[in-house]
């Protein structure tokens, strides 16, 4: 029998619960992301315009959630834009919020990137790695690897297991722990940014930037898929 990946079933059934106890559905969608809809999606869309090339671009956000990033770049005509997520309900509300019919948004289940080779310039992963395994990390990172054009980046958010603020505000294993087993949470996952930059430099990455503490909350670490890299790496 089929079992759905971890955080497939934890995230879903957090969206369930989020429903049942929030006041309506905008409120479920903020907690269910974290909250901050508007500024944490500027940040984000800040951070894709300033690795995009001039000219048209395409961009696929992995765990797209309920479209922080696609609502801050809704206006951005040359913008094509490819939104996945685990959770149905979030990416129906993403595709309401960003209200561009031109704009495609999918639901999936597993860790692939429902896009051809070599057809992205940018892959937004943000709050992604932070809660999965290291053998799903380098998966993903593999899949980024697959449908970017040379040059094209991967912009990825994770936990820092090095900082303290990181630790103290999420690293409580056993309440984490026994959360998921009740349906009230997912897995919370940390790394390191030299853990996290090698598992790139695996995958066939460049290390362009790496950026600590901000706005995001979380710590960015940014590759480039060598421009003269093919696309089955």
């Amino acid at each position: 029998m089929f079992v759905a990946p971890h955080y497939v079933r934890n995230y879903r059934s957090l969206m369930r619960r989020l429903r049942r106890e929030s006041a309506n559905e905008d409120e479920a969608v903020e907690r269910a992301v974290g909250g901050h809809y508007v500024r944490v999606g500027q940040v984000q869309a800040d951070l894709v315009r300033e690795v995009a090339p001039a000219g048209p671009f395409t961009l696929i956000d992995v765990g797209c959630g309920s479209g922080r990033a696609a609502f801050a770049l809704r206006e951005e005509t040359r913008l094509a834009y490819i939104g996945i997520d685990v959770v149905p309900d979030l990416v129906d509300y993403a595709r309401r919020k960003a209200d561009r019919p031109d704009w495609r948004f999918d639901v999936i289940s597993s860790i692939d990137i429902p896009a051809d080779d070599a057809s992205a310039d940018i892959v937004l992963i943000m709050s992604v790695f932070t809660h999965l395994k290291p053998n799903e990390i380098k998966a993903y990172l593999d899949e980024c690897m697959r449908v970017l054009k040379p040059g094209g980046a991967v912009i990825a958010s994770y936990l820092e297991r090095n900082n303290e603020r990181h630790r103290s505000l999420f690293y409580r294993p056993l309440r984490n722990r026994i959360s998921r087993l009740l349906g009230r949470d997912v897995m919370v996952s940390f790394t390191t940014k030299d853990e996290l930059a090698g598992w790139m430099g695996d995958a066939g990455f460049d290390i362009d930037r790496a950026i600590g503490d901000g706005p995001v909350g979380q710590h960015v670490l940014i590759g480039r898929k060598p421009p003269s890299a093919k696309a089955d790496k």
